[in-house]
């Protein structure tokens, strides 16, 4: 998504510059670790649970990681995740 820039128009829009302020500020107040609030989770250390999950597309990826590394050099290698078609 994005907009075409005409000559003489501003590179960023007022909206623009609001939604990009607003981004920050969600992220400014947000745990890095978590997702959580920092408001709340930095005071409440009962309010909390964990669910376990798999990430399959991860699994795959880190997987294909190791196996690299175990045959050649991995410098400046990225390992990208396909998801397979439903008939395959």
């Amino acid at each position: 998504m994005g907009r075409t820039v005409a000559p003489g128009e501003p590179e960023w829009t007022e909206e623009d510059t609001a939604l990009a302020v607003e981004w920050q500020r969600i992220r400014d107040t947000t745990c890095a670790g978590c997702g959580q609030p920092l408001a709340e989770c930095l005071t409440d250390d009962g309010g909390y649970e964990t669910t376990v999950v798999r990430c399959h597309g991860c699994k795959a990826k880190e997987k294909r990681v190791e196996e690299l590394g175990k045959v050649s050099d991995t410098a400046g290698v990225k390992v990208v995740v396909h998801r397979l078609p439903e008939d395959a």
